[in-house]
């Protein structure tokens, strides 16, 4: 049974651009993760320095085993230094 997970990330002002490029760059490379079944990004109308993630993983483990391989790349501290705060995460199901 597929999990979905929903992140919101607020970036900075100054580093969003980059933080769109980084959000792009995970559109194209997620998909191709193993347990990776849809990768989708929303940018608030109201507030371009706020985005949500809906992500649909074919396990709770898939989800997870990526995140450890993103900490221990690097990547997720790269991303942090982009962001205004925390992001927010949960995961879901659909009723």
């Amino acid at each position: 049974m597929s999990t979905n997970v929903i992140v919101t990330f607020k970036s900075k002002p100054e580093k969003l651009a980059e933080f769109v490029n980084l959000l792009n760059q995970a559109k194209n490379d997620l998909p191709k993760v193993a347990g990776c079944k849809v990768f989708r990004i929303f940018n608030d109308v109201n507030d371009p320095c706020t985005f949500t993630l809906v992500e649909t993983w074919a396990s709770e483990t898939d989800h997870k085993t990526n995140i450890e391989s993103m900490v221990a790349s690097g990547f997720w501290s790269h991303l942090a230094t982009h962001l205004a705060c925390d992001p927010t995460s949960g995961y879901y199901k659909e009723l």
